[in-house]
């Protein structure tokens, strides 16, 4: 899969402090949104008001893992507000370095691995033999011009990719430095600490009702632990249900809802814990 990011890498910052300047207020977001994009783009019509944050923005965030909810629900991720605190505390070179190290976690165990594709076709390729190769390898013949070259242009924005031309240069050395730090590193133990801490906080606010939806634990884990969305379904899906101190329960929504997990062929978007002792351990 390649995600069809239509919102230009530059315009993510301003984006990000819209979205958490004026959360829980959808009108007051959008126009933020709006003006601060009309204020970077070189378009002589003005931006959509009515697009801008539903079918420009809205998608782009949310393949990039960095925004959740909807209407005067929507709000940052982890991963969002991370980006953000650094482009704001540090500038937008550690913000392409942060960004780069997203990017390649969610190429690699998410999309289609694209920057590790354009790797094993060597030092230069041009733009033309990439596109064929991987309408071949993901067997989507109508993947669109368009969407790779807007997917590929932020690996260029954060300084992993340049262009000479028609001709991709891949920076290996860059590559390489990222790769290094993608893994997090917590063990089962950590993440089970922060699963029932997390979870602790959380079940109060459900009037009365033990199980909490899955991705409010899965952000808040995320947020402590400083690790990706993803990584949050991998260690739950392996660790143990039940032992001697707690037992995991999982349920199915009512209705389809979005942000759940994938597990033994269920679908799955609420969970309750029980406490079996004082001190939970896997």
């Amino acid at each position: 899969m390649i995600p069809s990011l239509k919102a230009r890498p530059e315009w993510l910052p301003g984006a990000l402090y819209c979205i958490e300047q004026f959360s829980g207020n959808y009108e007051d977001m959008v126009e933020c949104i709006v003006e601060k994009w009309k204020s970077q783009s070189h378009r002589t019509k003005a931006p959509s008001r009515r697009n801008s944050l539903r079918a420009v923005f809205g998608p782009t965030l949310r393949h990039l893992q960095l925004m959740m909810g909807e209407g005067d629900k929507i709000r940052l991720m982890s991963k969002g507000r991370e980006l953000l605190k650094v482009y704001q505390k540090e500038g937008e070179s550690s913000f392409k370095r942060a960004l780069a190290t997203h990017l390649v976690k969610l190429d690699k165990e998410r999309w289609s691995g694209v920057i590790f594709e354009i790797e094993r076709l060597g030092a230069n390729v041009s733009y033309q033999s990439l596109l064929r190769h991987l309408q071949s390898i993901i067997a989507v013949s109508a993947l669109s011009s368009d969407r790779l070259r807007k997917f590929i242009n932020y690996y260029a924005y954060v300084g992993l990719l340049k262009f000479e031309g028609d001709i991709i240069q891949l920076r290996h050395r860059q590559l390489s430095m990222v790769e290094k730090g993608l893994e997090p590193a917590i063990s089962d133990q950590d993440f089970v600490d922060s699963l029932l801490a997390s979870y602790r906080s959380l079940s109060p606010e459900r009037y009365g009702s033990p199980y909490v939806p899955i991705p409010e634990l899965r952000e808040t884990v995320c947020a402590d632990l400083d690790i990706w969305p993803d990584d949050f379904d991998k260690m739950l899906r392996q660790i143990p249900k039940e032992n001697s101190h707690y037992l995991i329960h999982l349920t199915q929504p009512m209705s389809r809802q979005t942000g759940g997990i994938e597990l033994s062929g269920k679908y799955l978007y609420y969970i309750a814990i029980i406490f079996k002792g004082s001190e939970a351990k896997i």
